[in-house]
């Protein structure tokens, strides 16, 4: 028996490294109608601003992305990136990129931080998923914008893309709100008890994590 195991545990590993690579792409070859808008060409659909500092790209490196479909085909995954000034995501499929069709997914996975498409919630296309509560969802929005400033050499001016986040409650009605600066308000938002208020009096609401912390015990 152990000999088997040992025959086996290659082909094992094979099948693992391949479940989601080159195979799974031609999940989105054969339907790519379904999941591209467009090829992107020569910066011209990319928003590409020429003389601007700065990345439209929201991260740094094309990572393996899991896509999970809006319909029955199979989840497959691709390096991809958030171009945030044109709020889209982009496929890198062999040497060629494309835009993906927000209404193609239900949601994309990125490491430990998951997407979707924001369906009207808020202006814009997709949001990341933060943290679910029994009456109240935690989202975050990726603005882009051009910011004009003087640069170390007296009487030069230089141009910069600057990403903002900006986080939300979504409540399970549809409507949202920009999370408060302001622990006692959010505290009234979640209608939180006295013994809750106190028990949460020590979070610092600002960090990412115990918000999300917070949030996700209120379930």
């Amino acid at each position: 028996m152990k000999y088997i195991l040992l025959l086996l545990f290659p082909f094992t590993v094979l099948f693992a490294q391949d479940r989601y690579g080159n195979a799974q792409n031609g999940v989105f070859d054969n339907n790519m109608d379904f999941f591209a808008m467009a090829k992107v060409q020569n910066k011209s659909n990319t928003n590409y601003i020429e003389g601007i500092k700065g990345s439209i790209y929201l991260f740094d490196t094309w990572d393996k992305c899991i896509i999970i479909p809006s319909n029955d085909t199979s989840n497959f995954a691709v390096p991809c990136n958030y171009n945030v000034y044109s709020d889209q995501f982009e496929l890198k499929v062999d040497d060629d990129k494309y835009i993906l069709n927000e209404n193609s997914i239900e949601s994309i996975r990125i490491g430990q931080k998951i997407f979707k498409p924001s369906n009207n919630i808020v202006d814009a296309k997709y949001i990341q998923f933060l943290a679910q509560g029994n009456a109240i969802k935690v989202v975050r929005v990726f603005k882009a914008k051009i910011i004009e400033g003087q640069t170390s050499t007296l009487g030069l001016w230089e141009s910069k893309l600057k990403v903002n986040e900006i986080d939300y409650f979504v409540m399970n009605d549809g409507s949202f709100m920009k999370v408060p600066s302001s622990k006692k308000k959010i505290f009234n938002i979640l209608n939180l008890s006295q013994d809750q208020r106190k028990a949460y009096k020590k979070y610092n609401l600002k960090k990412t994590e115990e918000m999300v912390h917070m949030i996700q015990s209120l379930q």
